[in-house]
């Protein structure tokens, strides 16, 4: 399922993490299509601030350097791990998540992903996502002309391309979740999120649940506020996408934790250690 399990939301992402988040290679290794590269062509930054010194930007990036790295498991047993990553460069924001599976669950399932998602001055402009799960594979691309306010969808795989109109703001996966933990939280609210995914639109509701104290190995016990995006991704398990994460519950909405249902049980993301970078 495509992080950070909601889009983690691919680490999740994509998340439910471990079994759709982030990849191996870079990528600057993934040759995308002419077709693609005419698209986003040398001025696509310059389309997206053109559209920012209109008014419609937002901010999502709080830190310049964020590093967050996870232990992915299984029925409780060690299954992967997962990466997620976020640089903000003068008003270019660039994610990249990335899961592989452990040794011992690739012999009969292996897991490889990676995407990267760019947002300039707050508004999402390209996401990339290469996906190996099991039988599973994907490689996508996905273009957000925002001054043309069109997007362009490219499936590799498929030699398929097409093209929406969007109206207002629209994320992807990556960026969805990003913008999520830039929002206020009220128990018992619903946050929603406009989110393009695999060709398709989807409102994606958030349910603000409750505050929980919780123990992080290392760092003892923290507050946080516990999220249930309600979210219709692809990717092996996305039949059974019931996803909760905890986030801290401070100005750094950290995801500490990460619970999807699978056919068997249950994969859990948990935080590992982390960089902030201010």
């Amino acid at each position: 399922m495509p992080f950070l399990v909601f889009f983690i939301l691919s680490i999740m992402l994509h998340t439910s993490l471990l079994f759709g988040i982030s990849g191996l290679k870079s990528l600057a290794s993934l040759s995308p299509s002419k077709e693609a590269a005419e698209v986003k062509g040398k001025d696509v930054e310059i389309k997206a601030k053109e559209l920012i010194a209109k008014g419609e930007s937002f901010q999502i990036a709080r830190f310049n350097k964020e590093k967050f790295y996870f232990d992915i498991y299984w029925l409780g047993i060690y299954a992967g791990e997962a990466a997620l990553e976020a640089v903000n460069d003068s008003g270019a924001l660039r994610i990249t998540s990335r899961a592989h599976s452990a040794p011992f669950i690739s012999t009969f399932y292996k897991v490889e992903d990676y995407a990267e998602s760019l947002i300039i001055n707050g508004r999402a402009v390209n996401f990339r996502i290469k996906q190996r799960e099991g039988r599973y594979r994907s490689d996508k691309e996905t273009i957000f002309d925002v001054s043309n306010r069109r997007v362009i969808y490219f499936d590799y795989l498929k030699g398929k391309k097409k093209e929406h109109i969007i109206n207002g703001v629209v994320w992807d996966v990556i960026s969805g979740f990003y913008y999520l933990r830039a929002q206020p939280f009220t128990i018992g609210k619903v946050i929603y999120i406009d989110v393009f995914d695999s060709n398709k639109f989807y409102k994606t509701k958030v349910n603000v649940l409750r505050k929980e104290k919780i123990e992080i190995s290392g760092r003892g016990e923290i507050v946080t506020v516990v999220v249930k995006p309600e979210t219709k991704s692809e990717g092996a398990f996305h039949k059974k996408s019931d996803i909760l994460i905890w986030l801290t519950d401070d100005e750094k909405r950290i995801p500490v934790r990460v619970e999807t249902k699978v056919p068997i049980g249950k994969v859990v993301a948990e935080l590992k250690y982390f960089e902030i970078e201010k």
